[in-house]
């Protein structure tokens, strides 16, 4: 496909074109996903998201688009500063579709189908996407002439569809959230700069509103954030000779996270995703209040002079 027949299915409101079947299409706009081209790569993902959620494909053909956009979240995984990210981010847009489609099934909600995948489907995808983002080292977020890479929100996004799964318990949950706090801690080229915490946090406020993860297991993972990745404290990251500028990078990052974090606690966190799931987005958070306190003192934690100490000093 070419920028004028991706227009066409624009222009025509996301139909399926006349001269090609479903599969080639499909196929076709796949293949669009690597694009170093940001009109190519961005429609085709959204074409791929609306033919998803409008039932355009049956059961079996979801899940084997579902099974190719995991097998490509490892391609170039690890790599920085190539194009194979765009694969990586874009594969992961489309593979979130195909969750969003059963759980929508779930709650009755998904064209009067059934749910389509099994447990044993969703915890494959999962360990695929988790180790992707466990291995994700492109840390672009916009990419000069050719738009949006942002792997690690993009792979956040999905993540966070996991994380709403009822084929999702409570290990992989934890397995998550300690995948988040590493990532977080990892000194690192670049800080965070497009969002990515925010979209990072999505995904954790999605575990939380499960209720699955006790509060002694988020106090935990909060102490690791507030560290550094050796255990450390944040504030010997700035030596009276010297500063690691990678170490320093992840001293930001893992900051900003915990501020995006309390924030989106104390205000409450809204996601795109309601229009499709009302009801989880509905469900309060019944740590809510404890782990406020607990973000608040992993803050506390990570500043070397700034805050005013509890003895005054």
């Amino acid at each position: 496909m070419n920028r004028s027949d991706i227009q066409q299915i624009l222009d025509t409101d996301y139909a399926i074109p006349a001269d090609h079947a479903l599969e080639d299409s499909t196929s076709q706009l796949e293949t669009l996903l690597s694009s170093p081209d940001s009109f190519l790569r961005e429609n085709a993902t959204e074409i791929l998201w609306q033919w998803t959620l409008r039932g355009f494909f049956t059961d079996e053909q979801l899940i084997a688009l579902g099974n190719r956009m995991a097998n490509c979240l490892g391609r170039g995984a690890g790599e920085t500063e190539t194009d194979s990210v765009f694969l990586r981010a874009f594969a992961a847009l489309a593979l979130a579709g195909v969750l969003i489609a059963d759980q929508r099934a779930v709650e009755g909600q998904f064209h009067e189908r059934d749910p389509f995948l099994t447990q044993d489907q969703v915890i494959a995808w999962f360990d695929a996407t988790l180790a992707c983002f466990e291995a994700e080292q492109d840390r672009r977020g916009h990419v000069e002439q050719k738009g949006w890479a942002h792997a690690l929100a993009h792979e956040a996004d999905v993540l966070s569809d996991f994380a709403r799964s009822h084929n999702i318990q409570k290990p992989q949950l934890e397995r998550l959230l300690d995948a988040v706090a590493t990532k977080m801690i990892e000194p690192c080229d670049r800080v965070l700069k497009f969002n990515e915490d925010e979209r990072i946090i999505q995904a954790v406020m999605d575990i939380l509103r499960r209720n699955l993860v006790g509060i002694e297991f988020l106090q935990q993972w909060l102490d690791r954030i507030a560290h550094t990745s050796d255990g450390g404290h944040w504030a010997d990251v700035f030596g009276l000779a010297s500063c690691s500028e990678a170490d320093n990078n992840a001293r930001i990052n893992a900051r900003l996270f915990l501020r995006s974090l309390y924030f989106q606690l104390q205000f409450g966190s809204r996601s795109f995703r309601a229009q499709y799931l009302p009801d989880h987005y509905a469900r309060e958070i019944l740590v809510r209040d404890e782990l406020i306190a607990a973000v608040l003192d992993a803050i506390k934690h990570t500043d070397k002079y700034f805050y005013a100490r509890e003895d005054g000093s």
